[in-house]
């Protein structure tokens, strides 16, 4: 019994020591509280401080990358940095073509004025020559002309002299070409006279050429025809 005893005073001595301290309050009233204190426990908190909540680690859900997957990744990327420099040098190349176009351009249509400048000083020139040209061919026309024209007078006034010479001769007609080839008909009074008449015409420098192409004899004297070329240095006009 006394063990029983002891034991129980102990038990009690020791939930007496472990009863936290009664600690009084004064309410409204005036009356005391007497609650007892709580004591504060380490790591827990208290009714002033919020529960702190556990930092949880989060979870990758996206997969590590291979090596595969990598290798294929840095093959992209130079693809894309060697197509940007394809870019970059196809737009050099288009700029150096169209400098290059307009540069052509421009000395093309320099050289074209400078082409037609030329080409006006060339057809001034070739106008001036032309107009010489045609000067110079009125000229020479004119010579020719002058040298080969001759004087209808002038063969008259001979065809006269040489009939006068002989005497009683009469010219019926006369017809001279531009080539001074003559037909010449009249009459005399006799055949000597005819005679005389055709070897004048044959001597004289005046004829290049002469003949009788007929004759004939009646009761008032004799006709004659004569067909022949006159000399042309003779008769010129002057």
């Amino acid at each position: 019994m006394n063990n029983m005893e002891e034991k129980t005073v102990s038990k009690t001595e020791g939930v007496v020591q472990n009863t936290p301290p009664v600690q009084a309050s004064t309410t409204v009233s005036g009356a005391v509280s007497t609650q007892p204190v709580q004591p504060k426990i380490p790591g827990k908190p208290t009714l002033a401080q919020p529960k702190a909540t556990p930092v949880e680690e989060g979870v990758n859900l996206i997969p590590a990358m291979t090596e595969e997957e990598k290798v294929s990744v840095k093959t992209k990327n130079t693809l894309n940095v060697g197509s940007i420099l394809s870019l970059i040098a196809l737009a050099t190349i288009a700029i150096g073509i169209v400098g290059f176009n307009i540069l052509s351009k421009t000395q093309l249509n320099s050289k074209k004025a400078d082409l037609a400048r030329i080409e006006g000083t060339v057809k001034s020139k070739m106008d001036k020559i032309v107009a010489n040209n045609a000067i110079v061919d009125r000229a020479i026309l004119y010579s020719e002309v002058k040298e080969n024209s001759f004087s209808h007078k002038k063969i008259i006034e001979f065809f006269n002299s040489i009939g006068a010479r002989i005497g009683s001769v009469s010219f019926k007609s006369i017809d001279i070409s531009e080539t001074l080839e003559f037909e010449l008909s009249g009459s005399t009074v006799n055949l000597e006279q005819t005679a005389k008449l055709w070897y004048l015409f044959g001597v004289h420098e005046n004829i290049d050429t002469i003949n009788l192409e007929s004759v004939s004899k009646s009761e008032n004297g004799a006709t004659f025809s004569f067909k022949g070329v006159l000399n042309i240095k003779n008769f010129t006009n002057e």
